[in-house]
């Protein structure tokens, strides 16, 4: 089985890599790839056994569908066995309506390629499609859509801080001064003048007082420092990754 996560760039990039290799023992082989064309870059492939699994930045929440479109249509026209047989969309709950806009414009892109879904398409729910490839041939493709966090506006920062909050009383209380420095420092909003932003800064405060100094050096380096897999609220929420192995 073939499969690709969609995502929206280096956090996501990062944390999805390390959880699929400590939760549900994908290997990363750490061979170079070339980008997918312009809309999916960085690429890194896991195996598992038979199985393959990709992940993919798409450059921001923007870049997401339109790396979606894409593999549509690689899917289209590839030899049997090398389309893509699971597609996962993993994007921040930016907004109140973030949701439901990724849902119509995924619902866009299958109709606009002909592709026909058993039902339809809903947050963290596993949907069955079939489309017709080059050869005119009947393929069944599965798509999720995770809009991170479920409960509440956000970005995967939130939810990562979500996660530890639950677990760890002494940093819950460190997030949440965190969050009332961030959103308290800037009242002209010069520099945080994006929800985005704001969100980022209170992830990057909190890790500047949990990791030492000469640990902090870029995020990348915090995430693949911090164990993932022992925090329940993101095993349960990441739990229907564990299909895109047989």
């Amino acid at each position: 089985m073939k499969s690709i996560i969609l995502c929206e760039g280096s956090t996501d990039f990062v944390l999805l890599q390390y959880f699929m290799r400590k939760v549900y023992k994908w290997q990363d082989k750490k061979t170079g790839e070339a980008p997918m064309g312009k809309k999916i870059k960085p690429i890194r492939t896991l195996s598992k056994g038979i199985d393959k699994l990709s992940i993919g930045g798409c450059g921001g929440s923007s870049g997401i569908l339109p790396g979606m479109d894409y593999i549509m249509e690689f899917n289209s026209l590839a030899a049997e066995g090398e389309e893509y047989d699971k597609v996962v969309i993993i994007t921040d709950r930016d907004e109140e309506t973030t949701e439901s806009e990724y849902i119509k414009g995924i619902e866009r892109i299958l109709r606009d390629r002909q592709i026909i879904s058993s039902e339809n398409i809903c947050n963290n729910k596993w949907i069955k499609c079939i489309y017709k490839n080059g050869h005119g041939k009947e393929r069944i493709l599965f798509i999720l859509l995770l809009v991170i966090p479920f409960e509440t506006t956000g970005a995967m920062e939130t939810f990562l801080l979500n996660c530890i909050s639950q677990k760890e009383e002494y940093d819950a209380k460190i997030i949440r001064k965190s969050k009332e420095f961030v959103n308290s420092v800037d009242k002209e909003n010069r520099y945080l003048s994006k929800r985005r932003y704001i969100t980022k800064a209170e992830f990057d405060v909190y890790f500047s007082i949990r990791t030492s100094a000469d640990q902090f050096i870029e995020r990348q380096n915090i995430l693949k420092n911090i164990e993932w897999e022992n925090y329940v609220k993101i095993q349960e929420d990441f739990k229907k990754l564990e299909k895109l192995s047989d």
